[in-house]
């Protein structure tokens, strides 16, 4: 790992690598994505927070195990990471797992902090569905991230899938009671942390999961945008090996 010192420098000459670019919401709006904290709702959909980043993935090199993941530039500030990766275990136990939101310092990568604010069933655009509000703050090459996130489950028995989609609250601290480990308030280091997971049965082995895992994220300081162009990707392939490693069915 580099010094702190050199840390920074270091991050400059990557940042300037050329990464592909993907169509999508710019981190100029990005308040607009952003959930209130005082309502009940989210203020974007499904379609808002998972790009086919990966637009065919090879399943033969999924069920050998491997994760696949790919970046795209959505903006100079903005990234979407994407990994999608074979579970050997059932879709329901998967999204079980992930929703154990008090328990992510635990079995979620780089996790310092975590606790979930408020519960509740969402009154738009999925009237009923299951709804947290979630703080956590990760810790990634020295750096330290917070930020409190709306989190929307949601169930497709048809389609054997289940989805977990999530945004940021805009400004925590005025809109909840959230406090950090050190009794402060709450804070988002993010313009955009938009995400998702989908769980859904392994072509021909269904007893096993195919798992994709989107990322959008976008910096506030500029030291925060070469370090998520440089971390996100790896970032989401942790996630996919955190979990086979926690339900015991790491390849």
């Amino acid at each position: 790992m580099q010094s702190d010192r050199y840390w920074p420098l270091f991050c400059l000459v990557l940042w300037l690598i050329a990464i592909p670019g993907l169509p999508g919401p710019s981190a100029a709006g990005g308040g607009a994505w952003n959930a209130d904290g005082r309502s009940d709702r989210m203020p974007i959909d499904w379609d808002a927070a998972y790009f086919a980043v990966i637009e065919a993935p090879d399943l033969e090199r999924l069920a050998r195990g491997e994760i696949l993941t790919k970046i795209a530039r959505v903006d100079a500030r903005t990234v979407v990471a994407q990994s999608i990766g074979r579970i050997k275990a059932r879709p329901q136990v998967c999204f079980d797992l992930v929703r154990r939101y008090d328990q992510y310092m635990a079995i979620m990568p780089h996790t310092v902090e975590s606790k979930v604010i408020r519960a509740f069933a969402l009154d738009t655009p999925h009237p009923g569905a299951e709804a947290v509000d979630f703080w956590t703050r990760i810790r990634v090459f020295g750096f330290s991230t917070g930020y409190l996130l709306r989190i929307v489950h949601l169930v497709d028995p048809e389609a054997e899938r289940l989805d977990i989609y999530w945004t940021l609250v805009d400004d925590p601290a005025q809109s909840t009671d959230c406090l950090d480990a050190r009794q402060r308030p709450c804070a988002n280091d993010l313009a955009i942390n938009k995400g998702s997971h989908r769980f859904e049965p392994f072509p021909g082995a269904p007893e096993h999961t195919l798992h994709t895992y989107t990322l959008t994220l976008s910096g506030t300081r500029w030291y925060q945008q070469a370090a998520l162009r440089i971390g996100a990707q790896q970032s989401v392939c942790d996630v996919v090996s955190s979990i086979r490693e926690t339900l015991n069915c790491a390849e």
